[in-house]
């Protein structure tokens, strides 16, 4: 574990990083979409404004397709451009470019789209009530037990809610795409995940006219946090047709508000969570969960999240007799999809809640059920994935030590009944798959390659993108580290699918440890087959044998056995673990909860580099408090809001004290990371105003206005 300095920190500081909107090129046009302002209905006629010259504009429409007009995704369900029946607001119509991007908007905001509208859903509670609204497969995970008669059991049963949540990405969508006629290949430069997922959509929409589509990331990518995993393909695609159809390389860059407007969020939610507890021993003997995602108006993504979102939906909790069911639900807003945490935060929110219930009607601390509760060896997942480490417990315990949890939980209780402002402490546990569920590691068959060059730099090519998470900083430093090279001789190239091979998209928590742990197995394999202690050295000498290529795949471990079907077996091969406690303040006159303190405890296997780890549990803490506090959009009718001004993130000024501390580092892999620090703040927050209130709500965010409501209901 070293403090090595992400190598884009200086150049995005002095400004010389180049961003996609940084990039030109000669006889350049400017892309931009026209998208329904309506949410169901069929189209009827587009009537183009007479003040501009139509032929001045280069227009796409579903007939300009040369390949199929579906979006690749895990469902393939989603057309790139609306060919009669719209089903969304936002979904886009017409691509349309020209040289000037003020003129291009002035004619996108001037055309006239009659339509015959058709009956919508666009309200959450709606979406998710109505149970003939299911689309899509039913997961099921069963776990039986005979426990017999329970009716000596506590009965508790909740409903539990969470909203949409926006990326916020520092960088909108964006992609410049280039036609060689020549050649017949199209060349695509953007801001995005996962160039080979571009790749797939750009031969989906061309089919066989080109020849080749090459696909390569902008130098910068300002943040992803799932929102630039798939969505980035329609804008691709779009962006390349009309670069194709005019000849001309095409621009298009989402302002904020369309950004906000028609993309993907993370999926709002609605689980049902019953569960009965033994009043002597308070074990939870019995457990089921009904989990429930709006997908939007097409499934895309949506199966995988859901798929996360069941197998985590029981927690850190060993329960004999556990069923959980999980199903999509359509309305017509824009489709949902990946956001950091990928369905767990939302599980993990009802049932790190639902604990807290449980132990306010058992007159316990949660503390206490939880700890009778966890998951230790002997232990399994309702997957029967056996337990193979008491990880979480060490979490918890070491939460609990450093946060002072049991003192402030007795103090506070004291110091309610004097004072006015109260004072909130809450608990929560949160793990983390790493990697593709159950077989999708197995079926990616990830690939990655090494170029040693003359001299003895190290050439990392993989598909994985540095979004400013510190991935290409990391990845460089597991191969530095396993053969002590000088960090300034390696580098991951700026991926591009012609260059690099398919290490897979940068999600899932994949990055380090899975293409990390298969870059340090392969240099170890070069420095045993060449014989060298000093890369350097023996590059020197062997100057004939170099430049040279070194590849390597995916090596799945044969015990690690999952039923796509059953849902039975080993659903992740490793778990990263979590504990938190938040502690708050409320202020009853003005209905606020101000953060104080949020301590969290981490066990992510080896810390390559600690100081981005740290960066990495800082920010998907801050963001998992902002979704628990302040972030949301309506609920009823089309409630996405218009920028940064009414969508209500946390500001400096509002982020507690943070406390990071990991444990279990001398593990020698590197876990996941990057997703875990979303699944179980909100939770911890949740739990603290219940701990200050006697008050336990049941959704989020916890707005002034929220929490008004509820205690007038009470």
């Amino acid at each position: 574990m070293k403090k090595v300095r992400k190598f884009d920190a200086v150049p995005k500081l002095n400004g010389s990083y180049k961003f996609l909107d940084d990039y030109t090129r000669p006889n350049l046009l400017y892309g931009g979409f026209l998208y329904a302002k309506f949410h169901h209905g069929k189209l009827k006629q587009i009537k183009f404004p007479k003040k501009f010259s139509k032929d001045e504009f280069t227009i796409v429409s579903y007939k300009d397709i040369l390949g199929e007009n579906i979006v690749p995704e895990p469902e393939n369900d989603q057309p790139f451009l609306v060919e009669q029946e719209v089903m969304h607001y936002g979904q886009i119509i017409l691509g349309i470019a020209h040289p000037n991007k003020k003129k291009l908007k002035q004619f996108i905001d001037n055309i006239e789209v009659e339509y015959e509208e058709m009956p919508a859903i666009t309200d959450i509670e709606e979406c998710l009530s109505d149970e003939n609204n299911v689309f899509g497969r039913v997961l099921e995970i069963k776990h039986p037990a005979e426990i017999g008669n329970t009716s000596h059991l506590i009965h508790t049963k909740r409903i539990y809610r969470t909203p949409h949540q926006e990326q916020a990405y520092l960088e909108t969508q964006a992609m410049l795409a280039e036609y060689d006629k020549e050649k017949k290949e199209i060349f695509v430069l953007g801001t995005m995940q996962c160039p080979f997922f571009v790749k797939s959509a750009l031969d989906a929409i061309f089919g066989d006219t080109i020849h080749n589509s090459v696909v390569e990331t902008s130098e910068g990518i300002g943040g992803g946090f799932g929102g630039k995993e798939d969505f980035p393909n329609i804008i691709a695609g779009i962006t390349a047709l009309l670069a194709y159809k005019s000849g001309r390389p095409v621009k298009t860059v989402l302002d904020r508000e369309d950004d906000i407007q028609i993309t993907t969020k993370r999926h709002p939610s609605r689980v049902e969570v019953e569960s009965y507890t033994d009043p002597i021993t308070h074990k939870i003997r019995k457990l089921n969960i009904d989990y429930r995602l709006d997908a939007g108006a097409f499934q895309t993504l949506s199966p995988v999240v859901l798929s996360r979102g069941v197998l985590h939906a029981s927690s850190g909790y060993a329960v004999e007799d556990c069923y959980i069911k999980g199903r999509l639900f359509r309305s017509n807003t824009p489709s949902n999809g990946a956001f950091r945490g990928f369905g767990a935060p939302q599980a993990l929110f009802a049932i790190e809640s639902h604990i807290d219930n449980v132990a306010a009607q058992l007159g316990i601390d949660p503390y206490t059920l939880r700890k009778k509760n966890i998951l230790k060896i002997g232990k399994e997942f309702p997957t029967s994935q056996p337990i193979i480490e008491n990880h979480l417990e060490d979490c918890l315990e070491k939460v609990i030590e450093i946060s002072d949890y049991h003192e402030k939980y007795r103090e506070y209780k004291q110091w309610n009944l004097e004072h006015k402002v109260k004072k909130g402490i809450g608990l929560s546990l949160g793990l983390h798959g790493g990697g593709y569920t159950g077989n999708g590691e197995k079926i990616l068959n990830s690939k990655i390659k090494l170029v040693i060059e003359k001299n003895a730099d190290i050439n990392i090519y993989v598909a994985n993108t540095d979004m400013g998470q510190g991935a290409h900083t990391t990845l460089a430093q597991m191969v530095d580290e396993a053969i002590e090279h000088p960090h300034n001789k390696t580098r991951v190239v700026i991926p591009n699918t012609n260059k690099a091979p398919n290490s897979g998209p940068t999600v899932a928590s994949r990055t380090i440890y899975i293409v990390g742990n298969m870059l340090r197995n392969l240099i170890k394999e070069v420095k045993k087959e060449l014989g060298f202690d000093n890369l350097e050295t023996y590059v020197k000498a062997h100057q004939a044998d170099f430049p040279r290529e070194f590849r390597s795949l995916f090596k799945p471990d044969p015990q690690a056995i999952f039923d796509d079907e059953t849902y039975k077996g080993v659903a992740y091969k490793d778990y990263s673990w979590a504990a938190c406690v938040v502690e708050i303040t409320y202020d009853p006159t003005t209905y606020e909860i101000n953060l104080e303190k949020c301590w969290n405890v981490l066990d992510i296997g080896e810390t390559v580099n600690p100081e981005i780890a740290r960066g990495q549990v800082e920010g998907g803490v801050v963001q998992a408090l902002g979704w628990g506090l302040s972030e949301f959009f309506y609920k009823k009718g089309f409630g996405r809001k218009q920028g940064f001004t009414d969508y209500t993130m946390l500001t400096s000024r509002d982020i507690p004290e943070l406390n990071i501390e990991f444990i279990h580092t001398d593990n020698p892999i590197p876990k996941g990371l990057g997703e875990i620090p979303m699944d179980y703040p909100a939770p911890a927050l949740r739990n603290a105003f219940l701990n200050a209130t006697g008050v336990g709500i049941d959704e989020i965010p916890l707005t002034p206005e929220k929490i008004f409501a509820n205690l007038e209901e009470k």
